[in-house]
């Protein structure tokens, strides 16, 4: 073997060594008894569309978030974390 192919073949397996060792460093474990379900309370109030923009900031006022409106029947559901 020459010498520029022991070179390659050093740089390489150093490569490999590196890489493998590092990628550990990256990304921590996933573990499943860390992971929490976040749990929701929600709100459909009637909001008559004349209305809908002053209940929406309200509502925000106080944690809400709007997650859907439906103008033909005035009823806008929001959600927030339950604390």
């Amino acid at each position: 073997m020459n010498t520029r192919s022991l070179g390659i073949a050093l740089v390489f397996i150093a490569g490999c060594a590196v890489g493998g060792a590092s990628a550990r460093f990256v990304v921590p474990p996933a573990n499943a008894q860390q992971a929490t379900l976040t749990k929701w309370e929600y709100l459909c109030p009637a909001m008559p569309f004349n209305a809908a923009a002053e209940a929406a900031n309200k509502a925000g006022a106080e944690g809400w978030e709007l997650v859907n409106y439906d103008p033909k029947a005035g009823i806008g559901c929001f959600k927030r974390p339950k604390l």
